[in-house]
């Protein structure tokens, strides 16, 4: 039967959002605004969510191979042979030998220096190239191929140590656009995505790339005049707002959802299947607000952010299915209630979608923790394998939201039968039901708001996250820290609203209650058509 039927009707297990009338939904509603706003007005105030800065790439001749062999990194205090201009007919000059290097944050300023609050940074890689006789400019997108190596240290009297573990036969690639005038004359090549870090653990860090020209590798790539870096990290007072209100929520969640549970366990029967799937969000939830952030500060994590990866993929599995569940367990004409097996189709989907991403973020995030240069775009056939894999996750995201829609609409149509038959009802009856509609409709158009404004979100982090991999950065979406923390003030209070009004309790409808209401059992008489078609379901 429908769990607000059976709640009211046994005297048992009713929630607490039974006993709030409309005006108090309203002023909960209203006091969740002004916290939003709060939100949203506060993380406005902070800096910009991310910061980059492109750093012009130093030339060395490293005419032992020293690079090659990994036995040591190139910088200003071990390069020998420092070259000022990449000439064309210089013949002391070898491909093979040629290192470019540059120390982030800047090797002229000591006391500039990354912070730990940072989390994470991005490098893309913009080549510098001229007209080259030698090479034949009909392909435009020419693959290059490079060698490359991160070091980090502590400080500029500190030795330099390697961030990721390195052989010589590490080579990466990358696809790049260049565009051509009509005199064959290349005027631009575009970035790419050349690493990302899943941790900001050391003051300074190191590049060295090489692009070596032996066997095959960058014959359709121009004379280089050198290669720009820009880098892109998060910024820390953004960081630190971020983990504040995360130390702020954890507790509040974790409370919520201990004492949401303390309440199912007080409960004589079995909890319905709508309550158990709200007690699971609020454990993913809970564990989504860990600050984990703080154990960065004190150690090299580069798996935090497949971490917290994983817990956004969590949360998004379990609200699609609390919001599946909830919007189907309220249809009134659903004749079985309260199993799993009705929406096994929708389920499936969730899993499916959400199974994909989860080995997309492994396939690519997961492997960049050891390899910070790994891409799943860098080749034609991992490019063409991530791009089925999102078709096919988009493809049961859309088949989800189809269906979510679907039944939200025959539950509000339901409901809308519903109130017409309860013209004829006793008068306390009847306000009883009103006001389940009405909480039910509230409910539905929180959980709109908030699903859209999450598709929203997700669909612009990803679409940044691509314009990274691609180096597309003038076509980034700006997104303000305001928007940032306004979202996940907004989620974390639809999960603690959730647990609060659907928290069941065993004391919510006194006797007095129950037997005014079963004393409305006297317009059976007068409307015995009507009745039953409100409570057939219930019976059912």
């Amino acid at each position: 039967s429908d769990a607000s039927h059976v709640n009211i009707s046994s005297g048992i297990n009713a929630e607490y959002g039974e006993k709030l009338s409309a005006k108090q939904l309203w002023l909960l509603l209203a006091a969740n605004l002004f916290v939003m706003v709060l939100l949203v007005v506060g993380g406005g105030q902070g800096p910009r969510p991310t910061n980059a800065m492109t750093r012009i790439t130093k030339t060395c001749n490293d005419k032992y191979s020293s690079f090659e062999n990994h036995t040591k990194p190139i910088d200003d205090d071990s390069c020998t042979d420092k070259v000022a201009s990449i000439a064309v007919d210089d013949p002391t000059l070898i491909g093979n030998n040629i290192v470019f290097y540059v120390v982030l944050p800047t090797d002229m300023y000591p006391e500039i220096r990354m912070s730990r609050w940072f989390q994470w940074m991005i490098g893309l890689m913009q080549l510098r190239v001229r007209q080259d006789p030698r090479v034949s400019l009909s392909n435009t997108e020419p693959v290059v191929t490079f060698k490359a190596a991160i070091f980090g240290r502590s400080g500029a009297q500190d030795i330099w140590r390697p961030v990721h573990s390195m052989t010589p036969e590490d080579v990466h690639s990358r696809r790049v656009t260049c565009t051509v005038d009509p005199e064959y004359e290349v005027t631009d090549c575009s970035d790419f995505s050349l690493f990302e870090l899943g941790s900001v653990y050391y003051a300074q860090y190191l590049i060295n790339i090489q692009l070596p020209e032996r066997d095959g590798f960058n014959r359709d790539v121009p004379r280089l005049d050198g290669i720009d870096i820009t880098e892109i990290h998060q910024n820390g007072g953004f960081t630190k707002v971020w983990v504040a209100q995360k130390t702020v929520l954890f507790p509040l969640l974790l409370t919520a959802t201990i004492l949401f549970a303390r309440q199912v366990k007080q409960c004589n029967s079995s909890p319905l299947l709508v309550t158990r799937v709200i007690q699971g969000l609020g454990v993913v939830n809970a564990i989504y607000n860990l600050p984990l952030e703080y154990i960065s500060l004190f150690a090299d994590v580069p798996h935090l952010r497949v971490w917290y990866d994983c817990c956004s993929g969590m949360f998004y599995a379990a609200t699609a299915v609390l919001w599946l569940l909830f919007v189907g367990e309220h249809r009134m004409d659903l004749d079985q209630r309260n199993k799993f097996s009705n929406y096994w189709k929708e389920i499936m989907s969730i899993s499916i979608c959400c199974g994909i991403m989860f080995l997309f973020d492994i396939i690519e995030r997961g492997l960049q923790t050891s390899d910070p240069f790994h891409s799943i775009w860098s080749t034609a056939s991992g490019e063409k394998t991530a791009h089925m894999l999102l078709i096919v996750s988009a493809i049961c995201a859309s088949f989800y939201f189809l269906v979510l829609l679907y039944l939200m609409v025959r539950a509000v149509l339901s409901m809308s039968r519903k109130r017409a038959s309860l013209v004829n009802v006793g008068r306390v009856r009847q306000m009883y039901y009103e006001g389940l509609i009405t909480r039910f409709k509230l409910m539905v158009y929180g959980t709109v708001i908030c699903g859209l404004i999450t598709v929203v979100m997700f669909i612009l982090i990803n679409i940044n996250e691509m314009y990274y991999k691609w180096g597309r950065t003038e076509d980034q979406i700006q997104i303000s820290s305001g928007f940032l923390v306004g979202m996940a003030g907004l989620w974390n209070l639809y999960v603690l609203n959730v647990l609060f009004l659907y928290a069941p309790t065993k004391a919510a409808t006194t006797t007095e209650e129950y037997q005014t209401i079963e004393m409305s059992e006297v317009d059976v008489a007068k409307a015995p058509d009507a009745l039953h078609a409100l409570t057939k379901p219930a019976a059912d």
